[in-house]
């Protein structure tokens, strides 16, 4: 278990893989042991590889993917 997993479970969170039961939930984007962004689930596909945060203020709507590396947290 990486130092990373150890804080996020301490926080609360947890890494997860079913990205398409997320869709309405806060979670954090991770890629390469690094925090991207924190946003709400708007959409996600069914075979759980990619899913999209809603846009927030400036941001627009994003799309994040599994085989990029890309991990959610929640």
């Amino acid at each position: 278990m990486t130092d990373l997993a150890l804080v996020k479970t301490v926080n609360g969170r947890g890494l997860r893989n079913d990205w398409a039961q997320l869709v309405g939930h806060t979670v954090e984007v991770w890629l390469l042991d690094r925090h991207v962004l924190t946003g709400v689930v708007e959409q996600a596909s069914d075979d759980d590889s990619v899913l999209w945060i809603a846009a927030e203020g400036l941001s627009t709507r994003r799309l994040f993917d599994k085989p990029t590396g890309y991990q959610i947290w929640a």
